[in-house]
């Protein structure tokens, strides 16, 4: 079966939903210091 693989891989990490969870959490923080970082460079001008 296919699913065998990532039931070896995401099984340690406490399952892909958190996994998941995660990693949109830390793209998300990142894009908001991003656009904040960028709105002061632009309002520095």
């Amino acid at each position: 079966m296919m699913g065998y693989g990532y039931d070896g891989d995401w099984g340690m990490m406490g399952g892909a939903g958190f996994f998941g969870l995660f990693t949109w959490l830390v793209i998300t923080i990142d894009l908001v210091l991003v656009g904040i970082w960028l709105w002061r460079q632009i309002s520095k001008k």
